[in-house]
């Protein structure tokens, strides 16, 4: 993933006319919440479509403009546009800088005449609109002796990050470097040190990247540019606009190429476990302005323990420099699905001093299970509903006695006659409803989701007369 990117526009020539951008900081996400109902084991899809801003959030822009002679009138047009290229980038990017500097050539004939430079900076990195204006104002033409100049010696010169710009070490931030020229660059000759290869390696360090942005003009004097600013925008990631010989288009042509910024979208999941949260694809590279699409899957494990529960979380969808872009809300609803479970206990007499002996086999025809003085606690346990209820009924005639709070302790007796409960006796008494049933004792949980445990016998001696 790119940290933290420079940009090197590469352009000739200004312009007063130029489309404004909107601003743009926080961007819109559809939906920008999903709200469901998902047991546990499902999952679902969503389109999700993000907004990307037309300028990238947070940038440094550095013009570096070629101060030749035949560059008169387009430092004209630049500095009347100055103004409102300042406004339409902050409007786009708020927390955008700026720094102006120049280039000319070597001062050795032929390439250059006395008092040239390679590279001279104008005013530094700054917020200011004034500091911008200012370097702006100081831009001149004039100089230069052969028709190539000193363009990549300048361009490693203004990348440097210990001086050049004055670029912000901010991994957040988008470094944008604006040259401007009409003429062909200098290759090492003795005297040009840097080609193509050395000051691609120059705008690549890593966390730091350059990305060129080229704003060609032909040269009047029919000596046009060569492909360098192609080769170095292509190699960039960057792209290179056309312009007028004269820079009349210059303010159209530095938004447009900073609203062709190559952006990525990275869905990042916050606090979102124990969901699982997955986008397809995890991230995507569009034109700054374009729509990143994604599918996005949110699963919940096959875990009980997340019934009955409401799992929320966000999801911030960032550039490749962790700005933020977008923000999307996610609210689960887990229902509870899984049935209780119940069982018979056999439990203390009314005293509640000891639990008579079961499963004895002294009566005849019993067998091991049978609880021969009746004495029950309606037990249940489930994952999410501690208050399950307990529902008995008469295996024989079918007849419900009731249902009881979980931990119920009962004493149940088969009898000839109508299936009934009644309150135990004193109100002290370890023992709070005694049952009456023609059969064994059947019981089943019931919790609070509307869940059904499977229904177990409870065995307790036959009626005998």
């Amino acid at each position: 993933m790119k940290k933290n990117k420079i940009i090197i526009a590469v352009f000739s020539v200004v312009s007063l006319v130029f489309s404004g951008f909107a601003s743009v900081t926080i961007a819109e996400v559809y939906p920008s919440g999903v709200e469901a109902t998902l047991s546990i084991g499902e999952s679902i899809d969503v389109d999700k479509t993000v907004e990307t801003p037309e300028i990238p959030p947070k940038i440094d822009v550095c013009l570096l403009e070629d101060e030749t002679a035949s560059f008169s009138d387009d430092i004209i047009h630049l500095q009347t546009a100055a103004s409102d290229i300042y406004d339409n980038v902050v409007a786009a990017s708020p927390n955008a800088q700026f720094a102006v500097a120049g280039f000319r050539d070597y001062p050795i004939s032929p390439y250059g005449s006395p008092g040239d430079y390679v590279y001279g900076l104008l005013s530094g990195m700054s917020s200011s609109k004034t500091d911008w204006m200012n370097g702006i104002g100081s831009l001149t033409a004039s100089g230069g002796g052969d028709w190539p100049e000193a363009q990549y010696d300048a361009i490693v010169a203004a990348a440097n990050t210990n001086g050049g710009c004055g670029w912000r070490d901010d991994p957040s931030v988008t470094r944008v470097l604006l040259v401007t020229t009409d003429a062909a660059f200098h290759i090492p000759d003795g005297t040009h040190v840097n080609d193509h290869t050395s000051t691609v390696s120059a705008l690549s360090i890593s966390g730091k990247e350059i990305v060129v942005i080229g704003l060609e003009a032909p040269n009047r004097f029919g000596n046009d540019p060569g492909n360098e600013l192609d080769n170095l925008a292509l190699a960039t990631g960057g792209s290179v606009q056309s312009l007028s010989s004269n820079g009349a288009d210059i303010a159209d042509a530095i938004l447009a190429g900073l609203g062709n910024l190559p952006i990525t979208v990275i869905p990042v999941p916050i606090g979102c476990a124990p969901l699982v949260v997955t986008f397809a694809p995890a991230s995507q590279t569009v034109t700054s302005g374009d729509i990143a699409n994604f599918v996005e899957t949110i699963a919940v494990p096959n875990n009980p323990l997340l019934e009955g529960t409401i799992q929320s979380c966000t999801v911030e969808f960032q550039d490749e420099n962790g700005n933020l872009l977008g923000v999307q809300k996610i609210s689960i609803e887990i229902p509870d699905t899984t049935p209780p479970e119940v069982s018979c206990i056999e439990t203390v007499n009314p005293s509640g001093k000891n639990i008579p002996p079961a499963g004895s086999t002294t009566l005849p025809g019993n067998k091991g299970g049978m609880n021969e003085d009746g004495f029950y606690q309606l037990a249940g346990k489930d994952a999410v509903d501690p208050d399950v209820m307990i529902c008995v009924e008469d295996e024989e005639s079918g007849e419900s006695l009731g249902c009881y709070a979980n931990g119920t302790n009962i004493k149940y007796t088969e009898v000839a006659s109508t299936p009934r409960a009644k309150l135990w006796g004193s109100a002290k008494s370890f023992v709070k409803w005694h049952l009456y049933g023609n059969g064994d004792m059947i019981i089943y949980a019931v919790d609070s989701s509307g869940n059904v445990s499977d229904p177990i016998k409870c065995l307790v001696p036959p009626w005998t007369k």
